[in-house]
């Protein structure tokens, strides 16, 4: 009797060890696949760096082909404004740009900024924001398309948060793309 229970005791105690054998096997399989896909994951996450490293590398080097597109001379948007400025459309391997310079610009106060916009007809774009400095600022905008915008104009904004012009404009020309 004394070695039967021994026996019934060993083996009770023999099924516990093989369950919990049994899980911890089941888990390092979990683990096993878990870490199949995190390296699935590591690989991918590589091949997109070495991709946005090239994009970097490419975005670092001189624009190559630069050609004028258009360049017009902004006007003042009144008879009492003295600023004068330039927008120019400049083409190259990266793509169309905007360049906007002015000078003899109103001194600005406070939180004041100068916003550049592309119009279409009603519809204005922002196409940047900058502070001058001693009365001279400048803009580089990418654009998607200039056949997009019909006018090109600065104003005078309350601050450089502005969605829409909310400013007084201060200079401005009609593209034609």
């Amino acid at each position: 009797r004394i070695a039967s229970a021994a026996l019934a005791a060993a083996a009770l105690v023999l099924g516990i060890y093989a369950g919990q054998l049994q899980g911890q096997v089941d888990s390092l399989k979990q683990q096993a696949a878990g870490s199949s896909t995190v390296q699935e994951q590591l690989a991918q996450a590589q091949a997109q760096n070495a991709q946005l490293q090239e994009q970097l590398a490419s975005s670092l080097q001189p624009a190559q082909g630069m050609q004028t597109g258009e360049a017009v001379k902004l006007s003042p948007a009144t008879q009492d404004i003295v600023a004068q400025g330039l927008a120019t459309i400049v083409i190259d391997s990266k793509g169309t740009h905007l360049v906007v310079q002015a000078e003899n610009l109103p001194t600005l106060e406070g939180n004041e900024a100068f916003q550049v916009w592309l119009i279409k007809g009603d519809t204005p774009q922002n196409a940047g924001t900058f502070l001058s400095h001693n009365g001279t600022g400048a803009v580089y905008y990418t654009l998607d398309s200039v056949n997009d915008y019909d006018t090109v104009a600065i104003t005078l904004e309350p601050d450089a948060m502005g969605d829409e012009p909310r400013g007084t404009m201060i200079l401005a020309a009609k593209i034609k793309g």
